[in-house]
């Protein structure tokens, strides 16, 4: 199947329909809309499935193997977030908007990185189910760079800006306590720990509903990014551009990254699809701490209503076929 048959079969799932619906609901008004409380069950279910999915594959080979890749998605997190600071730094946002919005591009989407792993299903390719444990690191380090980044562009400008603002110690905590965090690493330590016999009973409640449940998921993602969407109309079109050309370089550094270091496309995708997505959920609380200045509703708007819908309708199953091409040409 060519790239091109893979991402129209994508934009047929279930899963993209779903969100579009969602997406339409709110456009016509609709009074379509799922409870809160579902919305949460539904998102605790997810994190926690892909959290514990990923420690008992770690509990089949040790946790020693697992060093090299926390620290490559460190070092993912650390570069593209460098890297989108400086270029909104040089289009003209101040260093609260450009540490803002380089910490939701470093910072990882658990709904990204969940529709990787269903699209990766559909199609049937291997991967790696430890890689999705890789979240917290990446979210961290990216969150944590932007803190100084945007910290560093603030003291340049003042003198009289208070330190204790941008506490990295803050961020630490807000970072690694936030529910998409807690609950994917959380379920990763239980994965681990009880291993393959000791989560027996739990996997047919974690496997066989998974993809039916996320689409109830996705139709609440696509309510959520409808009734963002009006507030692109702030974007400038360099910004909106950027958006739309910086996902594939991040997924790039990334699949080439995680190609060297040995792991198969399938991972490689799903490493990519934590450095191309932008945080919704952990990147604008910290955000909007640290940056009290920046305009929340800008970056919000670039991840939900720019980022997300590229990346899960066509990005996806682009950083996929680029990882079997980066794949065959290293090895």
């Amino acid at each position: 199947m060519s790239s091109l048959e893979i991402a129209f079969s994508n934009m047929a799932s279930p899963a993209i329909l779903f969100f579009i619906l969602g997406v339409i609901a709110v456009s016509v008004k609709s009074d379509l809309e799922i409870p809160d409380s579902i919305g949460s069950a539904i998102t605790l279910y997810i994190l926690i499935s892909i959290g514990l999915k990923g420690g008992v594959s770690v509990s089949k080979t040790g946790v020693q193997g697992l060093i090299i890749y926390a620290l490559a998605a460190v070092i993912i997190g650390i570069v593209i977030t460098t890297l989108v600071y400086v270029i909104m730094s040089k289009i003209g946002f101040d260093s609260s908007n450009a540490g803002s919005i380089a910490g939701h591009y470093g910072a990882c989407s658990s709904v990204t990185l969940t529709s990787t792993l269903v699209f990766l299903q559909q199609i049937g390719a291997n991967f790696e189910e430890f890689v999705p444990a890789l979240y917290p690191f990446m979210d961290t380090a990216a969150l944590i760079t932007a803190i100084i980044l945007g910290y560093t562009g603030l003291k340049k400008k003042s003198t009289e800006t208070d330190k204790s603002d941008y506490a990295i110690k803050d961020i630490l905590r807000i970072s690694l306590t936030a529910k998409s965090t807690l609950l994917i690493f959380g379920g990763f330590l239980i994965g681990l720990i009880s291993g393959v016999e000791g989560t027996k009973s739990l996997m047919p409640f974690y496997d066989n509903i998974f993809k039916g449940v996320f689409t109830v998921f996705m139709l609440d993602i696509g309510l959520l990014t409808g009734s963002r969407l009006y507030e692109l109309k702030n974007v400038r079109p360099i910004t909106f551009l950027l958006a739309i050309i910086l996902p594939p370089i991040h997924a790039t550094i990334a699949i080439i990254l995680a190609t060297f270091i040995g792991l198969s496309p399938g991972g490689a995708t799903i490493l990519a699809a934590l450095a191309s997505g932008a945080s919704y959920i952990t990147a604008p609380a910290v955000m909007r701490d640290t940056f009290p200045d920046a305009n929340p509703s800008l970056a919000l708007a670039i991840a939900l209503g720019i980022i997300f819908p590229f990346n899960i309708i066509l990005g996806i199953p682009l950083y996929y076929h680029l990882a079997i091409m980066i794949s065959q040409f290293i090895k």
